[in-house]
């Protein structure tokens, strides 16, 4: 819990990737090959628990650009293998949520 009568320097941190396959490049034929991949990053002090926001990131999900979650503690950024084409992951939807 954050005292915020004491603030913490946030001197020592933590931070979780969960990668993400997403998709299928053809359902029908039960490859399991996916296409689109998303790396989630969380980031929060190990002294004091408090969780880091992403500062000038859109929330939503896109397989374009990093997005953020609502409360801007979970950056989801797209990315492709090294070896695939630039065009990775055209098609998937995603969704920004605006004021």
């Amino acid at each position: 819990m954050v005292d915020l009568d004491r603030p913490c320097p946030h001197e020592h941190f933590a931070a979780d990737v969960a990668v993400n396959r997403i998709g299928e490049d053809d359902p029908g034929n039960d490859t399991g090959l996916p296409n689109h991949y998303s790396a989630d990053v969380r980031v929060r002090c190990v002294d004091c628990g408090e969780p880091f926001r992403w500062i000038g990131v859109p929330a939503g999900l896109s397989p374009h650009q990093p997005m953020c979650s609502v409360d801007e503690t979970e950056l989801r950024a797209p990315i492709r293998p090294a070896s695939s084409d630039p065009d990775f992951g055209l098609g998937i939807p995603g969704f920004a949520i605006t004021q």
